[in-house]
């Protein structure tokens, strides 16, 4: 009789957790990866960069294809890892709104559609709750051809930065850290790998292109120019592996 009574219970628990969503968060907590602080002020400048695509309809047309989707794609990813941060930002409720937000804009067909999405990422950056499902799928947050590019553009600044004192240690090292948080995504985003048996090396390049970055960021805000400079490097020697695998497997 126990024993029939422990399997009716197992299967009743097995059908409540079919039941139950799975949240799909980050592999690892945000925290660790990148400070909430830094994370808060990349998105606001990304905002702004948005505001300026927006301006007019014929601004729209010349970056509908260029730049909104990798401005609005990566504060899509910003939006996520600061809704998912163990640590507070003024606007952290309201991260799951500014992230649709950003979608939003990233998929827009028409100038209108671009300027509703723009309209509700302010507002969620102002603090406007709109009941967005905190719950994201990290590798449909921006697409991977975007979010290459923005690590193309701050790798190139980085890259700079590590070989001599930058002018703005924090700004270099937000940049470091934004590149940390896109990692997760791109960690998610296995569309590349041809062969499902590759999964975990592709995973394996991008985490050890996270912790570098991490690292690279913290050394960059406690002025270790050696520190920074090796942790760099050693991040782009991640992605000089990545490229040669999976380019190759193409």
């Amino acid at each position: 009789m126990l024993k029939k009574f422990l399997f009716s219970v197992s299967l009743a628990a097995l059908g409540l957790s079919l039941l139950v969503p799975v949240r799909a968060a980050a592999p690892i907590k945000i925290a660790v990866v990148a400070p909430v602080a830094d994370l808060v002020t990349e998105a606001e400048a990304k905002i702004k960069a948005l505001e300026e695509a927006l301006a007019s309809e014929k601004s729209y047309l010349e970056s509908k294809t260029t730049t909104i989707p990798s401005e609005a794609g990566v504060l899509a990813v910003l939006a996520q890892a600061i809704g998912e941060s163990e640590e507070k930002a003024t606007w952290k409720a309201s991260a799951p709104d500014l992230r649709d937000g950003a979608i939003a804009i990233a998929g827009s067909k028409t100038y209108d559609d671009a300027k509703k999405g723009l309209v509700a990422t302010k507002e969620a950056f102002d603090g406007k709750a709109g009941g967005a499902k905190p719950e994201a799928d990290w590798n449909k947050l921006c697409i991977l051809k975007a979010l290459m590019k923005e690590v193309n553009k701050r790798n190139g600044k980085l890259r700079r930065n590590t070989r001599m004192p930058p002018p703005n240690a924090d700004e270099a090292a937000r940049d470091a850290s934004v590149l940390a948080v896109l990692a997760l995504a791109m960690h998610d985003d296995t569309h590349e790998v041809k062969k499902s048996e590759q999964i975990p090396e592709w995973q394996k390049f991008s985490k050890d292109f996270q912790v570098q970055m991490t690292a690279t960021a913290a050394a960059l805000k406690a002025k270790d120019k050696m520190a920074a400079g090796d942790a760099f490097k050693k991040a782009n020697a991640a992605c000089t592996e990545c490229h040669a695998k999976f380019r190759e497997e193409k």
